[in-house]
């Protein structure tokens, strides 16, 4: 309003009147000024006190506007504090939760140096538990995630990331699964307490909820079939390939797949393995002549002697410890006769006749003994075999076949410089060796394969299962009678649920959990704490200040005990869950949490200030008292109405009133009665007997009522008490960071530091806003009926809001819904989203009581904060003066970002999009010469996620305020 000028006189005026008006009465002096002049001295008197008079008689019209507003019932909005989360850090030294109580006061300078100070406004304890890991847990779809906590995660939605999830175990047994080739193996269980191996055994050997698979050529190779015989799983494989160490350098074979949400133990496991056909030795050799199979070889050379040796090598099969092994050997003899087989006649005799003629039978020279022998790693021993114990005599017919039992000892050796697993035939004797008639019968070895089996299976060396994201190692489990190994185990069925994993015990009373919650997501059910007590979850008694994460805010949890450590995930430590208390699927998306920190409490910028007593007279009507601190915060005005009030009275009074009355005895007597009177806006609306104040915070005065409007306080010495904090007001708002310094000390915490900015704190209204809103109060009458109601109550009410905008007809989102509103909201602290949802919920509450009360039942009003697009800009010009071109560069830059943060900043919400003048501002920057291409983007969070968007339209986000960016200006 512009307000009426009743006298436009100046000083100036007033005086050059005076002087014409001295001209005319007083024709003998004239006014010059001269400062020597006791007239000229009078008339300047006279003029200043004329013009104070005339400047109080302009003001008349803006005090009555004032009275005016005071009328109608417009009050100015109290101040407001800036407030922030503190985080207090406790000393690594300690074990226990450190107190952090309420009203702890920390500090910081402002530009003066004077402190700015602020008080936490509940107790917390810190405890020296840090968050080590963060998992999503989801049973029903066989999930486990670890979230990235330097990173926005989602809660209760998958994030993309790696499934630590697995059902799978492995068993290991190096000599039975060192195989190649196609074989078969077989798995024996044996199960106690109940439970039968052979619907384990059918179990796994279903396909369809599980695979077997060995490590082959840097993978897994699944079976080629899989059957169950009883309590045995027999696993085929027709493939080619071997069987490979994996990376620890073991034989395995493994199971994996989903068997449901049971669990499987198994209290012995053997293995035993046979090929599908006989094998090849992997070499024979002579000595150190190595014989090559396909074209055979002497095994003993072309003339055996004692000693000599033939080496025969199978890494595969001379492996199988324990194993029955049978070595079929196809020997063919060489015979070479060198002896003399003509007649012999006996020239000795007289008379010689052909028929006393001698023939010479040879003598067959060939291996008539030999020793089996192995390697134990200390030397050669002897072994034990059956069948044909000397192929090599060439006395025998038929397949010769040394059958023979590899020995628990058997080691690697080197033979020929090639290290394998060896056995050999040595000579132990050749008959007629030293003959004079030989005829050499020489073993000439053709070919050699083998083949073995297991009488029974061999006990598994080590297992292995990794389930649910944590892993279980057995070690030499040979000799172990009981296994007892859990194989597989299924998760227990529980609602999507978030893992919190502390490195100690997080137990406080109570401990705070900051969620940096991005976006708004309503969930349709509720979440509950529970914290790992041993044997299983128990629920934690919580209270929620997010809202159900519904936008940033602090969980408190109740610990009074130690939590104990447990591995789960692969991870020890101490356990908390965040769980759903459904299964349902949430229409609304998920949640999405920036950062989670540990002890945070919010602190408000406001000090206690000394109890001040006063005293009142004999009925002292409209009783003003004076406050030394202003402004006012939180006030409270006891009355000592001992002396006013009976004793019943007294005492019926307290009984009503048990939190506003206080009694003090002294021996019986009633000494005191403290009553609490309450604060009332308008005096003039409290009837006679009401015990109420009315307060002006900014001038620091508590008024009593008069006997008709409002009780006058009773007589009485010291018999007024008034307790309050002061502060509130834009000197209280400092970055993130700002806060670090305590007021006393606060032993064993090491660092607190303000993690949020201390933000939201709002001065009194400028005169020109007051005049502006003030009368809009006869029209709404604190009633919300109308599109301008809802939007000049909340201007009237919440000074932290710098642009309301009211639109009929659409929902939250911002889509067309008949019959709703919504109220957008645009606080003071942009980047502050956890101030501007928290302004969004006092708002809601306020409107919640001044609107249709149906349409709030209904969920049809909503107060949300605006969408902050941040502006930035790709601009392309010509210049003029291609030297000033770094000048405007920064120029356009500067303008762009006046227009956006200034000019834009000031328009409605939805309306602070104005494409067009930035290339006007662009244009009209000097030293540009032309404009070739701008480039607008908008960046904006919606519900956590960062989205990028053209800005080509004006009006493409109704609820869209802006902030400007980055401006990139190139120069063509």
């Amino acid at each position: 309003m512009k307000q009426p000028v009743l006298d436009p006189r100046s000083r100036e005026d007033i005086m050059a009147q005076l002087a014409s008006h001295a001209s005319s009465y007083t024709p003998e002096w004239r006014y010059e000024g001269a400062a020597d002049d006791p007239g000229s001295a009078l008339a300047e008197l006279f003029g200043d006190m004329f013009y104070q008079t005339v400047d109080r008689m302009n003001s008349v019209p803006g005090k009555l506007h004032t009275e005016f507003l005071n009328l109608t019932g417009f009050r100015m909005p109290d101040p407001v504090p800036a407030t922030g989360l503190l985080q207090f850090t406790a000393n690594d030294t300690v074990e226990e939760p450190v107190p952090v109580p309420e009203g702890t006061q920390v500090f910081t300078e402002d530009e003066n140096r004077e402190h700015v100070v602020y008080e936490t406004d509940r107790r917390i304890e810190s405890t020296p538990a840090s968050l080590q890991a963060l998992f999503y847990v989801d049973p029903r779809e066989e999930v486990i995630q670890q979230l990235d906590l330097d990173r926005p995660q989602p809660f209760f939605s998958p994030t993309g990331g790696e499934n630590l999830q697995h059902h799978r175990f492995t068993l290991s047994q190096d000599d039975v699964l060192s195989l190649a080739g196609p074989c078969q193996v077989e798995v024996e269980l044996r199960q106690e307490g109940g439970h039968l191996a052979s619907e384990t055994a059918a179990r796994l050997a279903d396909s369809s909820l599980g695979r077997w698979s060995f490590w082959s050529n840097g993978t897994e190779v699944p079976f080629s079939a899989v059957r169950a015989e009883g309590n045995r799983i027999i696993l085929t494989w027709e493939g080619k390939d071997a069987f490979e160490p994996d990376r620890e350098g073991h034989y395995t074979i493994s199971c994996t797949g989903s068997f449901g949400s049971g669990r499987i133990v198994l209290d012995g496991i053997k293995l035993r393995s046979q090929p599908a056909g006989r094998l090849a030795l992997d070499g024979v050799s002579n000595g150190d002549i190595p014989l090559e199979l396909e074209e055979g070889g002497y095994c003993f050379g072309r003339r055996p002697t004692p000693y000599s040796m033939c080496y025969f090598r199978s890494d595969q099969v001379f492996r199988k410890r324990g194993a029955r092994v049978n070595l079929h050997l196809e020997v063919a003899p060489i015979i070479t006769n060198l002896a003399d087989q003509a007649p012999h006649y006996q020239f000795n005799q007289r008379i010689i006749d052909k028929r006393d003629a001698v023939v010479i039978t040879p003598d067959d020279v060939y291996v008539s003994q030999v020793v089996w022998e192995y390697y134990n790693g200390t030397g050669w021993r002897p072994l034990t075999v059956s069948g044909n114990r000397n192929p090599f005599s060439c006395k025998q017919e038929g397949p010769l076949e040394v059958v023979f039992e590899i020995p628990a000892d058997l080691e690697r050796s080197e033979v020929n410089a090639e290290e394998g697993y060896f056995i050999r035939a040595r000579v132990i004797h050749v008959e007629n060796q030293f003959s004079m008639n030989p005829r050499w019968v020489v073993p000439f070895l053709k070919g050699a394969d083998c083949a073995w089996d297991y009488s029974e299976g061999l006990p598994v060396d080590r297992c292995r299962g990794e389930n649910n994201g944590d892993t279980v190692q057995m070690e030499a489990v040979a000799q172990v009678s009981r296994l007892e190994f859990s194989a597989l185990v299924g998760m227990e069925e529980h609602p999507r649920s978030m893992y919190f994993c502390f490195d100690r015990s997080p137990h406080a009373m109570p401990l705070s959990i900051y969620f940096d919650v991005a976006g708004r997501v309503k969930l349709e059910d509720k979440l509950r704490f529970e914290a790992w007590t041993g044997e299983r979850f128990e629920p934690v008694r919580t209270v929620d200040l997010t809202r159900n994460l519904l936008h940033p805010g602090v969980m408190l949890l109740y610990l009074p005990k130690s939590l104990p450590t447990h591995s789960r995930f692969g991870m020890e430590g101490c356990w908390l869950r965040l769980s759903r208390s459904s299964y349902l699927e949430n229409s609304g998306g998920w949640p999405r949490v920036n950062a989670v920190r540990l002890n945070m409490v919010e602190a408000v910028q406001r000090q206690r200030a000394e109890e001040q007593i006063f005293s009142a007279g004999i009925y002292e009507a409209n009783k003003l008292l004076s406050l030394l601190r202003r402004p006012i915060l939180d006030c409270q005005v006891w009355v000592d109405e001992a002396q006013a009030l009976a004793v019943a009275d007294a005492e019926a009074l307290a009984a009503a009133m048990p939190r506003q009355v206080e009694l003090e005895w002294d021996d019986r007597v009633l000494a005191h009665c403290w009553v609490r009177w309450e604060r009332r806006d308008e005096l003039a609306l409290a009837g006679p007997e009401e015990r109420c104040y009315s307060l002006d915070p900014y001038a620091g005065t508590v008024t009593f009522g008069n006997g008709i409007h409002g009780r006058v306080p009773p007589e009485g010495e010291n018999n007024l008490r008034v307790r309050y904090c002061y502060g509130g007001g834009s000197w209280g708002n400092r970055p993130a960071g700002a806060v670090r310094q305590l007021i006393g000390a606060l032993p064993r915490i090491s660092r607190v530091e303000n993690v949020t900015p201390m933000s939201g704190g709002t001065d009194r209204f400028s005169p020109e806003k007051a005049e502006r809103i003030g009368n809009k109060r006869l029209r709404h009458r604190g009633k919300a009926a109308g599109v301008r109601d809802f939007e000049e109550i909340i201007a009237q009410d919440f000074p932290q809001a710098r642009h309301v905008k009211c639109f009929p007809g659409r929902d939250s989102a911002g889509a067309y819904a008949p019959g709703h509103v919504s109220v957008v909201v645009e606080g003071n602290d942009l980047d502050s989203r956890r101030v501007t949802d928290d302004l969004c919920q006092r708002i809601y509450e306020t409107l919640s009581q001044q609107c249709d009360c149906v349409m709030v039942a209904e969920g049809r009003l909503h107060v949300v904060g605006s969408t902050v697009i941040t502006v930035n800009s790709t601009i392309t010009v010509e210049m003029e003066d291609l030297d000033q071109s770094a000048v405007t560069q920064q120029e356009i830059a500067r303008r762009l970002e006046e227009l956006i943060n200034g000019r834009w900043r000031e328009r409605d919400i939805g309306s602070q999009l104005r494409i067009a003048q930035v290339w006007q501002t662009v244009r009209d920057t000097p030293n540009v010469r032309l404009v070739r291409g701008i480039l607008l983007e908008g960046r904006f969070d919606e519900a956590g996620v960062q989205r990028v968007v053209p800005l080509e339209k004006d009006d493409a986000f109704p609820y869209a305020t802006v902030k400007s960016g980055l401006h990139l200006v190139q120069v063509e």
